[in-house]
Order: C-alpha cells, then structure tokens, then sequence
C-alpha cells in the first residue's frame, strides 16, 4: 500500500523520569538512497546504519535540546507536541524536509548548470526544415529484417543477476539504469549492448533509445523490446529515428484494451542503402542529442525553481 516501515524501539522508563518526555525520530529514506541511483530495492545499508547510529548516539550522550535537530534526517520532538486531534508519528511529518538542491550555496552551481546547458540546447536547435513533397519509398518491416537476419529481437524480463537493470522508466526518462535484479527463481537476463535499440512496448509513446557503452552491459527490463541491428545492414540511428515515427507507431501498435500495446514486429522502415541510411542516422543523433539538452534543461529548471521556493519560504534565500 506505498506505507514504508517503520521501527518502533521501546525501553522500560528509568528511575529518574525525564522532565520533559521526549521522542527522536529518524527518517532514513534520504540517507539510504543517495547513493543508489535510484531503484526501490537498491538501499545503501551501510549510510542506513550510519544515519541510525549517529542520531541514537547523539540523543543518548547528552541530553538533547527540545525540537533540537540532529542532523537533516533526525529530530527529538517533545510528546506534548505529538498529541494533537490527529496523531501521526511518522518521522517525516515532524523532519524538515531536505532541501532538495542541498541548499543555497549548491543553487548557484545549478544556476551554472541550467545555464550552460540552456546554450548547448540553443546550439544544438535544429535549422529549419524546408519544405518537400512526402517521399514515397519502398518499405519492410522489422519481422521481415528478422526473418532476413538483419536484426533480432529480444523481450525483457526479470533477469536474475548482480548487474543494474534497464527499465521501462530509464527508457522514457533518459536516466542511467536504475533497477534492481530479481530475486525470484534464475533466469538468464538479456544484456544490452552498445548500438542495440531499445522501445518500450506499452503506453502508445514514440520513445526509442540507442544503448550507449555507459548503458552497455545493464540487463533488459520487463516491458521493453530489444532491437539488435546488423551494422552491416542496418544503422542503429537510422532505425531508431524511424521507429520515433507517429504513424509508424500508430500502424504497429494494437488498441484493443485499456493499455496500447507496440508490436516491434510490425514496425516499418523504408528500404535504403547503408550509406544514405547513415545520412539520416547522423540527422536523428543530432536530434537525440537536442533532446537530451532539452530534458537536462527542464531538471535543472525545476530543480532551481524548487529549491528558490524552498529556499524564500524558509528564509535561508532573501526576495533581493
């Protein structure tokens, strides 16, 4: 039900009662995942332990000031304050929440951040097109290239392993490998490999990626398709750039339930010579390369715009 656990350590009340009866909370969430990339089962223990031990010692060596902070994920709160009409002793109901820049000093590096990448866009804005009458090409489908062993194809699934897994998220965010290996009964995962093209089967979006080698080597997600090209027949970014196509998309995919589903098989592409699929290659990674600056722009944006919120309403920023 999305209600995270919670841990509850209890003690028999001493001889010499406080005078003030007091609680610490701690909330672990942020310290545990800050250095996992990402992924609901990929925690850092040891940051947990860390984050645990450090406010346990701390509220146990001295007597801890009321509503005092021991650090951005922990607080001794006064039980006075906690019985309220609604009482609710989760942590992060009673934890400043942490900033989600790191601060204003981090703002400014943001601010550099958007900045250059606001220019690498405006430098990788495509001209503009000029205007021609619709090509009429002689076309196949991604079956045929299997059957003719131009390409293959692979489905995702929940391969067991020790490596990141690839999932349908990363694919349409554009973010590193994020998941976490099954845990269930072995089953060989599908690994991709530097200029494999991956498309998500569900959701009815033209998202298509080409697997670079920092990507290369991370295990294929479940609802996702693996498109493993010929270089000697096909151009990885020929293929890509054509699949993004709205009809393309629209032909191959079946509606006929709740969920729009892509059937790879079914994708079109048009017959070319290797050298002139290479010409629309480079003009498709040139528009990938936009759109990356594009998506890596609107993060920093929000993330700059977020913590200026943050930052103004909880007065470490001023209006100046």
């Amino acid at each position: 039900y999305g209600i995270p656990l919670h841990l509850w350590v209890l003690r028999r009340p001493g001889a010499e009662p406080q005078p003030t009866p007091e609680l610490l909370l701690i909330d672990t969430a942020e310290p545990a995942e800050q250095t996992t990339g990402g992924g609901r089962d990929r925690l850092d223990l040891t940051a947990l332990r860390h984050a645990v031990l450090d406010a346990w010692h701390a509220y146990e060596g001295q007597q801890p000031q009321p509503t005092a902070p021991h650090s951005a994920a922990s607080r001794t709160v006064p039980v006075i304050e906690l019985l309220d009409d609604d009482v609710d002793l989760a942590p992060a109901r009673h934890l400043p929440s942490p900033a989600a820049t790191g601060g204003p000093a981090e703002l400014v590096g943001v601010r550099e951040r958007l900045t250059t990448t606001l220019g690498l866009a405006t430098s990788l804005t495509p001209p503009p097109p000029a205007p021609t009458a619709p090509a009429h090409r002689p076309l196949t489908t991604l079956g045929e290239l299997a059957r003719a062993g131009a390409l293959q194809l692979r489905h995702g699934g929940a391969g067991t392993g020790t490596g990141p897994v690839l999932t349908e998220h990363d694919v349409l965010g554009g973010t590193p490998p994020s998941g976490a290996p099954a845990t269930g009964a072995p089953e060989e995962p599908v690994l991709v490999e530097a200029g494999d093209v991956v498309v998500p089967v569900l959701g009815g979006v033209t998202v298509v990626r080409v697997v670079d080698e920092a990507t290369a080597g991370a295990a294929l997600g479940r609802n996702l398709q693996l498109l493993r090209p010929d270089p000697a027949v096909l151009d990885p970014w020929f293929l890509a750039g054509f699949l993004r196509g709205t009809t393309n998309n629209r032909q191959a995919s079946s509606h006929a339930s709740t969920a729009t589903r892509l059937d790879a098989r079914r994708l079109q592409l048009p017959r070319l010579p290797l050298a002139e699929q290479r010409r629309y290659g480079e003009r498709f990674r040139a528009l990938a390369a936009f759109e990356d600056a594009l998506r890596l722009a609107g993060r920093l944006g929000g993330q700059l715009v977020q913590g200026l919120y943050d930052g103004l309403t909880d007065g470490t920023v001023t209006p100046e």
